[in-house]
């Protein structure tokens, strides 16, 4: 594989003097220099028997047999590459094709076969690639049946950087199928990388790259760091004077749907949306029409949006409830505005806007301190400041009015973690101490297995189980474990159970947000 970029990309020389330090880019995959005939080879297996793949009805299909229309060369002219018999072919020497459709996140399935009979060996022999993000990652093709090849250049290897898992190649002239799952890069608004790009593979319906996260750039004899570029680029196709034989093209975007609005950009530069509105929204939203004066209909419908992560528009909607409710000063009034306080604040901190969030939790307090979601929600704002003393106090409150077990379990933990953010561990432990081992949380709950932790039930490696598989489990689970480390001084485990905490999805929940606070702490020390 030799890459034409569809940009300019200077790639740096690698010296082979063993008395140069590699730089983090160069420096071996696995142990093995790029390219190394010494590296094992995968083995060998003998895929099942592979059907056409028709796509699915969400799918965009760039090709289907008879046109190359969504295809052109690089430099925007139509696509010179041969069609016959429902399938296109590489021209040698026209150049390779994209897409005229950009991605970012996509899932790609495409069909190939290797020239028959078969020609050349070792790299020449039915060479190609796909590639994303404008030619920049590229998974190989090449024709890898009894021809031995150096591993990480092989059919299906992430090119130069990882072998396959197995050589799930068919001979030549029989359609081979790649269904590829492809994550884009993530770069802040200063073009710093904040999470590299990840590709998964099935080779004629086997795994072969297992969320691979890459280096940077695919390339041949170098592997260069990575750049920022666009999130949406074009897919393509390479000529590598083989005529590889393509067929049955087509993808599903990944990407944010239209109607799932920016939620929250983290100070990274990170970017959070809502989900696609669902039937229970729309219903909801149809019961509020039809009486704009029922104040359960306002959070029956803001907590529907908020069920799909629409949270800016969750607080339009409590914002129209506390302009619906009267403000006449009456027992019943208070309360009714505090609970409509009590839920946009809650909305005001899953956005990450503190200041909102304080001024509504604040004056819901002033009129309803009794309110169990108040306290509890300014408690974890007051723990997020660092407030740790005042924290405690509002978790202690919050513990004698918690509606279900479960709410009691998670007061519990956050007053373990507020006394011993405060330096108050022999409280914390008493009030443990006093709560009964096994309170009546729901099954899996993972406050509850924060709280074993914190008793010594259970150690750090027992704390996960092969059931905590939800983004929002591993992030509460992870920022339990992260500040049981910190608080014993232990900040190098804490600081990466804090990184797992946001690995996931889960960053509309206290702990991811718990987490990126206690990064951006530790930074500054």
């Amino acid at each position: 594989m030799r890459l034409i970029l569809l940009f300019s990309l200077a790639l740096a020389s690698v010296s082979t003097s063993p008395s140069t330090a590699l730089s983090a880019q160069q420096a071996p995959l696995g142990g093995w220099p790029q390219h190394s005939r010494a590296r094992p080879t995968p083995k060998v297996v003998t895929p099942g028997a592979g059907p056409f793949t028709p796509p699915p009805s969400d799918a965009i299909v760039l090709f289907s047999g008879t046109s190359l229309a969504r295809w052109t060369q690089s430099d925007g002219s139509p696509a010179k590459w041969r069609i016959a018999d429902g399938a296109f072919e590489v021209a040698p020497g026209t150049g390779g094709i994209m897409s005229r459709d950009s991605v970012g996140d996509v899932q790609l399935h495409i069909e190939w076969m290797s020239p028959t009979p078969a020609r050349g060996s070792d790299q020449d022999r039915g060479n190609s690639g796909v590639f994303f993000g404008g030619g920049r990652y590229e998974v190989q093709v090449l024709d890898s049946y009894r021809n031995p090849t150096y591993a990480d250049g092989q059919a299906a290897s992430l090119y130069g950087q990882y072998p396959p898992l197995v050589n799930a190649s068919r001979a030549p002239g029989e359609w081979q199928s790649y269904d590829i799952t492809y994550r884009r890069p993530r770069f802040s608004a200063a073009n710093k990388l904040l999470s590299p790009a990840m590709i998964s593979v099935l080779h004629n319906g086997v795994l072969v790259q297992d969320h691979r996260e890459l280096i940077g750039p695919t390339a041949n004899g170098s592997r260069p760091p990575y750049e920022a570029h666009p999130d949406r680029l074009p897919i393509s196709l390479q000529d590598h004077e083989h005529p590889v034989r393509f067929r049955n093209v087509w993808y599903r975007s990944l990407e944010a749907l239209p109607g799932e609005s920016v939620q929250y950009r983290s100070p990274e530069g990170e970017v959070y949306r809502s989900m696609a509105t669902t039937r229970e929204v729309a219903d909801a939203k149809e019961q509020l029409e039809s009486d704009r004066t029922h104040l359960p209909r306002y959070i029956t419908l803001g907590v529907a949006q908020s069920n799909v992560r629409q949270f800016r528009e969750a607080i339009v909607t409590f914002t129209r409830g506390l302009a619906a409710v009267p403000n006449d000063g009456t027992a019943q009034s208070k309360r009714d505005r505090a609970m409509l306080l009590r839920w946009r604040g809650h909305r005001f901190l899953s956005v990450r806007e503190f200041a909102k969030a304080d001024a509504d939790l604040t004056v819901g307090y002033a009129l309803d301190s009794t309110n169990y979601g108040i306290l509890f929600h300014l408690g974890v704002l007051r723990y997020l400041q660092g407030n740790f003393a005042q924290a405690a106090s509002l978790f202690a409150k919050a513990q004698p009015r918690a509606p279900d077990g479960g709410e009691l379990t998670g007061s519990t933990d956050w007053l373990w973690l507020s006394l011993s953010r405060a330096g108050r561990a022999a409280e914390a432990t008493a009030m443990l101490a006093r709560k009964p081992d096994s309170l009546a949380a729901p099954p899996g709950y993972a406050y509850a297995s924060r709280l074993r932790l914190y008793r010594g039930a259970v150690s750090p490696d027992q704390l996960f189980t092969p059931a905590d598989t939800a983004d929002v489990q591993i992030a509460t689970l992870s920022y339990g474990l992260g500040t049981w480390y910190l608080v014993k001084g232990d900040t190098v485990r804490a600081r990466g159970s804090f990184e797992r905490a946001m690995q996931g999805g889960g960053w509309p929940g206290f702990a991811f947000m718990a987490a990126e606070v206690e990064l951006r702490r530790l930074r500054k020390k």
